[in-house]
């Protein structure tokens, strides 16, 4: 076979298109978080009344990611007042995208749906007294940090568009930390449910691109990137993850004994007699089992039709009865997440070890967006009006260059 010439700008292109995916951060999708945050300011800027929902649909769009385009955006900004919210101002309280999906019941798996629409909601939490503009003010105040949002948020919508089909149960696993709602006012387990849901599969896809936004809006320099990297909010909090160990989670709960009490005697729990350890082993199992019960109900949630889940309810008098294949996948995923019934304090360890493996490797990762920021070299138009006193300086500065009797070079 024959060599292939290739230009030195193509070798550029192909170059800068590999490493950009090598690292995690597909071809324009820092553009196109950009984009996102522009469409998403200018809609937020022009709203001048009070309402709890606003929403648009945008259909001239042009979001380019490797090699799909999304061309349709449906945002939705819902505000939600609280009149114990203690800032005067409203913030954003989450962000996320839809994505739909059905569960094929030939080859068991959830399929998601093709589309090049991104359907973006933005939560807005505040005091009952707001004012419209108070939102494109929370949303725009911080440039970098709400676009590196963006492309963060059409990660997630490329990462499905790319993958057709998927376990239901991997994304059981994620929405139980993200949106089950699950909250045992003890500090020590809110953290430890914050990590599990930044370190899911679904989180780590995405970070890379959110960084590596930030640092190129913030004109970082390769001489700077140590500095920005150890600093960036989503590195210090990988830090966090990757230091949270079973021992100091067992510490802080012999700190936190007066939540302990309080979530045991909320539940109903006769904690008279019971010592510090047993509290704590008792707790722990309580959190078990709700991460598995809310794990299963969002599974099934996903897993049944509209008329399996009636025939679930009335014992199959309705018609819709499951196969026995579904049964089958259930089955072996409610095993799955029940497997430390009787040695709940084996998950927390096995956990925490999760947590040190899963943030080293995802700060590893991260740290290989350093590649993306451009070489700057300078070429300096000299007039020399001295030759032989600009020779001796040159000399000086950066050596004698050795006389060479032959080529040394590659062709």
């Amino acid at each position: 076979m024959g060599k292939i010439i290739i230009t030195e700008s193509q070798l550029k292109l192909i170059k800068k298109t590999f490493l950009i995916e090598a690292v995690g951060v597909p071809e324009n999708i820092m553009e196109s978080g950009k984009k996102l945050f522009k469409i998403v300011s200018e809609f937020l800027y022009n709203i001048d009344s009070k309402e709890e929902n606003y929403s648009t649909n945008i259909n001239d769009v042009d979001l380019v990611v490797s090699d799909i385009v999304f061309d349709e955006i449906n945002l939705t900004i819902n505000v939600e007042e609280d009149e114990d919210f203690p800032y005067e101002k409203p913030v954003i309280g989450a962000m996320g995208v839809g994505n739909e999906f059905g569960f094929d019941n030939g080859i068991l798996l959830q399929i998601n749906r093709e589309s090049t629409t991104i359907n973006l909601a933005i939560n807005f939490i505040g005091p009952e007294e707001w004012e419209p503009s108070d939102l494109y003010d929370e949303f725009t105040k911080e440039k970098v940090k709400t676009t590196s949002i963006m492309s963060h948020e059409i990660m997630h919508r490329f990462n499905k568009q790319k993958q057709r089909t998927d376990l239901i149960g991997r994304g059981a696993e994620y929405q139980v930390y993200a949106s089950s709602g699950l909250n045992f006012g003890i500090p020590v387990i809110d953290d430890f449910m914050r990590h599990s849901y930044y370190i899911q599969g679904v989180e780590n896809l995405v970070r890379p691109p959110e960084i590596a936004t930030r640092m190129i809006e913030n004109g970082i320099t390769k001489e700077q990137f140590y500095e920005f990297l150890t600093n960036d909010e989503t590195y210090v909090e990988l830090r966090k993850i990757k230091n949270f160990s079973y021992e100091y989670l067992i510490e802080q709960l012999y700190e936190q004994m007066n939540r302990i009490d309080a979530l045991l005697n909320h539940g109903g729990v006769d904690i008279d007699g019971m010592d510090e350890k047993t509290k704590i082993n008792f707790v722990l199992r309580l959190v078990y089992i709700n991460l598995v019960n809310a794990k299963v109900d969002i599974f099934d949630k996903f897993f049944y039709s509209a008329s399996e889940q009636i025939s679930n309810m009335f014992g199959g008098l309705f018609g819709g009865t499951v196969s026995k294949d579904k049964d089958k996948v259930r089955n072996k995923f409610i095993n799955h997440v029940i497997k430390y019934q009787d040695r709940e304090m084996d998950f927390f360890k096995d956990e925490c070890e999760r947590f040190n493996y899963e943030s080293t490797k995802l700060m590893k990762k991260i740290s290989k967006i350093y590649s993306l920021i451009p070489d700057k070299k300078e070429q300096t138009n000299e007039s020399i009006l001295n030759w032989d006193l600009h020779q001796k300086l040159m000399e000086k500065k950066y050596g004698r260059r050795p006389i060479r009797t032959s080529y040394n070079f590659k062709k």
